[in-house]
C-alpha cells in the first residue's frame, strides 16, 4: 500500500486537525459462508454456536471484527477462515456487504461476507475463541427456503442469528448462478489435478440441486473449460462403474 504524503502545509495541517469523532464510526465484520460437499453428493455449510452475547446459543456463520489499523478486510476474512477450520490460502470470494441499520442489536456493524469452497477432507471443523461449538450442516430446500441438518440438529433459517438468513440465501443463490460462467465447483473436486467429467457434474448437480444432461453437459465442459486452457486433459484413465474414464486437470 501507498504511503499517502501531503501536497502542502494547508492540508497537512487539515489533517492534523481533522475530528474523526465528527461521523459516527461503524464496526466492520468478516464473515465467511464455507461449503463444501459430503459422502452423500450434498451441499454443507459449516455453521458457530455462539458462545457469547447477542444471539447466546444460537447458530451463525463463522465471522469476526476487524483488527482496524492492522490487516485489511481480505487479511480478516482470511484470519477467521483459519481460526474456524485451519485451512490457509484457500481462495475467498467477496460476496455482499450487508448493512442494514438495527441488524446487530449492540451497535451499527457492517458485514463483508465471503465464500469458501472447501473439500470436505481438507477441513479441521473447529470452534474459534468466541464460539462455543462447530458443526456442518447438510443444506436442505424446502418450499419456503433452506434448512440445516446434521444428525443431531434441524435448524430453520428464522433460528440463525442476526440477518444471516439473508446472507447464507444470497451466497446460495449467488453459487447457482456464477458456476455455469466462473470456475468456482472446481474447488470442491477431491483432486483438481485428477478428475472425471462425472465427478464434476455430480458437484454442478450438487450446487444446483437438479440432475444435468451428460451429453449438454460434456460440450459445456469441452467449449467453456477445455477449448479455452483451463482444464487439460491427462494421458491417464479411471475406472468408474467398470468404464474407462478419461482424467483431467484443472490449471491452477
Amino acid at each position: 500500500m501507498n504511503t499517502y504524503t501531503c501536497t502542502s502545509k494547508e492540508e497537512e495541517l487539515f489533517l492534523k486537525n481533522y475530528d474523526a469523532s465528527k461521523y459516527e464510526r461503524p464496526s466492520v465484520t468478516a464473515d465467511i459462508i464455507i461449503f463444501t460437499i459430503d459422502e452423500d453428493d450434498e451441499l454443507n455449510i459449516l455453521l458457530i454456536k455462539r458462545g457469547g452475547f447477542p444471539y447466546k446459543g444460537f447458530w451463525a456463520i463463522p465471522g469476526g471484527f476487524l483488527e482496524v489499523g492492522k490487516e485489511s478486510i481480505d487479511e480478516a476474512a482470511a484470519r477467521e477462515l483459519e481460526e474456524e477450520t485451519g485451512i490457509k490460502h484457500a481462495y475467498l470470494k467477496q460476496l455482499y456487504t450487508f448493512g442494514k441499520p438495527g441488524r446487530d442489536p449492540r451497535t451499527t456493524v457492517i458485514s463483508v461476507a465471503y465464500t469458501a469452497l472447501i473439500p470436505k477432507k481438507m477441513l479441521s471443523v473447529k470452534a474459534g475463541d468466541d464460539a462455543s461449538d462447530a458443526k456442518l450442516f447438510k443444506i436442505k430446500e424446502v418450499d419456503d427456503g433452506f434448512i440445516f441438518v446434521n444428525d443431531k440438529l434441524t435448524l430453520t433459517e428464522t433460528e440463525l442469528a442476526f440477518d444471516h438468513s439473508e446472507i447464507v440465501r444470497t451466497a446460495i443463490t449467488r453459487l447457482r448462478g456464477r458456476i455455469d460462467y466462473e470456475a468456482d465447483a472446481f474447488d470442491l473436486l477431491r483432486d483438481k489435478k485428477s478428475f472425471t467429467i462425472s465427478e464434476l457434474k455430480r458437484i454442478y448437480e450438487t450446487i444446483k440441486n437438479k440432475s444435468l444432461d451428460l451429453p449438454n453437459f460434456r460440450k459445456a465442459f469441452f467449449r467453456n473449460y477445455v477449448d479455452t486452457g483451463i482444464v487439460t486433459a491427462t494421458d491417464q484413465t479411471a475406472l468408474t462403474k467398470g468404464r474407462s474414464a478419461k482424467l483431467y486437470s484443472f490449471n491452477e
